[in-house]
């Protein structure tokens, strides 16, 4: 149903603009740098993937780490808000995977949190900054209510995650299978906590530069406009619409950059080329990967 959605919303998008405004005129040396940090945002991803099977006792390599990684990627963008990404342990090692399934669940819950917090920063530049109505936008009544909401939010799901309110938490461990649902007895201690949020907000940081660069790849737009908008369009990821966001994003970034006065071609090939720069691609290897290796099926047991 979600893939479906998301294809039909990209086709009406789609069926707007002219084929030539979408594949032409694209400036390559910038999504040459949108690749080279994709590749950065993966690896300091993967670099926390391997952190977080180190810490159950799951020691594997850099090859193994970067085929689990994005082979559940796969996975994931065939899903609403890649929840499909849970699956992720089962491309890793035997012996904790169903314990890692908790551990994903705490992940995605602080690119959550890195999410918000950077789309809160772009509200209020927006807002503050006169930048509404210098481009002759007026404030939204909803967005003045909506942006309290969003800062309790941004710094309430950590929070949540760490302190672990036993009534809640139980809620979770119904809903997390098994042995996964021991996480919500245990709190991460502050050194994991700033592990997980650092990490959260240095990948949601390079990917919003590498819609920057995609952008700048179809016309001119200052660094400072780009990193504004974009973490308001990035908010329309958490709707659990569409497969991983797909369709929804693009028609978010065509609203939000088309009040700016930037043409809806310009937005949508942008944000297309970022996609599957920084997510289809990777995805397509990793599953690619996966099945070549046989990952699932000769992974050894590794216990510390």
């Amino acid at each position: 149903m979600s893939l479906c959605l998301a294809v039909g919303v990209l086709a009406v998008l789609m069926g707007r603009q002219r084929w030539g405004d979408l594949s032409g005129g694209a400036d390559w040396r910038w999504l040459v740098g949108a690749g080279a940090l994709s590749f950065v945002y993966w690896l300091i991803r993967v670099a926390r993937w391997r952190w977080m099977l180190a810490t159950e006792g799951q020691y594997v390599g850099w090859g193994r780490a970067w085929v689990s990684m994005l082979a559940g990627l796969g996975v994931g963008l065939i899903t609403p808000v890649r929840i499909g990404e849970i699956i992720r342990p089962m491309f890793s090692p035997k012996g904790a995977r169903v314990r890692l399934v908790g551990w994903v669940v705490i992940e995605r819950m602080f690119d959550l949190s890195a999410v918000l917090t950077l789309g809160i920063i772009g509200l209020f530049y927006m807002v503050f900054s006169g930048a509404l109505l210098a481009a002759g936008v007026s404030v939204p009544w909803w967005l003045l209510l909506a942006a309290p909401l969003l800062l309790a939010c941004t710094l309430g799901v950590p929070m949540l995650v760490h302190y672990r309110p036993r009534g809640l938490w139980r809620l979770g461990a119904r809903v997390l299978p098994g042995r996964a649902g021991q996480l919500a007895e245990a709190r991460l201690t502050w050194r994991q906590f700033g592990i997980f949020y650092a990490v959260s907000i240095a990948a949601e940081t390079l990917c919003l530069l590498s819609v920057f660069l995609c952008l700048s790849s179809r016309g001119e737009i200052s660094l400072m406009t780009a990193t504004a908008l974009a973490p308001v369009v990035v908010l329309g990821n958490l709707l659990p619409a569409g497969s991983a966001g797909f369709g929804v994003r693009e028609g978010a970034a065509a609203i939000v950059f088309g009040a700016f006065g930037f043409s809806e071609p310009m937005i949508l090939a942008a944000y297309l080329s970022q996609t599957l720069i920084v997510l289809v691609i990777p995805a397509a290897i990793g599953v690619a990967a996966a099945w070549i290796t046989g990952v699932t099926r000769t992974s050894p047991q590794t216990v510390a």
